[in-house]
């Protein structure tokens, strides 16, 4: 939630501002209405893929309503652990990603509130975001097609569609009430292990739990964990400031989920005692 901002500053010339974060993984919120004054436009993560700190979004958003800016929101990390009222946030714009919505890769959703979407220009040309054309001008069709310009991508529409309704038949109440399970089972199991350090410490936090073992790189600690049947990911996560924030400049990170259980956590622990001993781990 950088990066295309910053590429945008570039092409038009803005000023970017970042909220600063504490240690425990949650943002310093303690400055947040000077930081919102002159701002048109904040953009903030739901949930955080590192740590997994679950943002006050209600209350940032009120405050950001209060100083005249717009908020959009990055849900990419929440649509699949909790639920998610974009009403009741009050957000104005609201993304999420497919493949992390149990969905296809190639494809996301943009919820924004429809008097916004009919004020903004398309992106893109193309058929069936027209209305109407002649050699002197363009209408355009009212959202959402005027900003789905040619042929859509149908197959994984219709996949991610259906993943939307396979996450809604189980209940995302029921879904959120079990990765908090997970995530509180994970921490303690984690925390048990000599050596590790697990990054973020938020009390709303959702079942990704960034953590590093002392002495051993993440890289090393990824594939010798894969040898053992346990998927992590290793490197900073797309989140290289958070990282220097925290004072680590990588580590493996381990997510949950509906479809996991206990005992898995279970073999992601042992695993890691015994990645330890390969590297000489002798701390008691």
């Amino acid at each position: 939630n950088i990066v295309p901002w910053q590429l945008l500053s570039q092409q038009i010339g803005f000023e970017i501002r970042y909220l600063l974060v504490r240690e425990d993984g949650t943002l310093d919120l303690s400055n947040l209405d000077r930081m919102l004054d002159g701002v048109k436009l904040m953009g903030l993560t739901h949930i955080s893929n590192v740590v997994g700190t679950i943002n006050p979004i209600a209350q940032i958003v009120d405050a950001a309503h209060r100083a005249g800016a717009l908020v959009l929101v990055d849900g990419a990390q929440a649509t699949l652990h909790i639920p998610v009222d974009v009403q009741a946030l009050n957000c104005d714009f609201y993304a999420f990603s497919g493949h992390k919505t149990c969905g296809p890769t190639g494809i996301g959703v943009l919820w924004g509130r429809v008097d916004l979407l009919e004020a903004m220009d398309p992106f893109m040309g193309g058929g069936e975001m027209i209305e109407s054309v002649t050699l002197e001008k363009t209408t355009y069709a009212p959202p959402p097609n005027k900003f789905e310009a040619g042929t859509p991508a149908i197959a994984e529409a219709i996949a991610l569609g259906a993943a939307i309704d396979y996450l809604t038949g189980i209940g995302m109440e029921r879904i959120a009430e079990y990765d908090e399970m997970l995530s509180s089972y994970a921490l303690e199991r984690l925390g048990s292990v000599p050596g590790v350090r697990v990054l973020g410490s938020a009390p709303q936090r959702s079942s990704a739990f960034a953590f590093t073992v002392e002495g051993i790189h993440p890289h090393d600690l990824s594939s010798l964990l894969d040898t053992h049947g346990v998927a992590v990911r290793a490197g900073h996560h797309c989140a290289q400031p958070l990282g220097r924030r925290l004072g680590v400049p990588a580590s493996a990170r381990a997510s949950t989920a509906f479809y996991n259980v206990p005992e898995e956590i279970d073999a992601l622990v042992d695993a890691l005692q015994e990645v330890k001993k390969v590297f000489g781990y002798v701390r008691p």
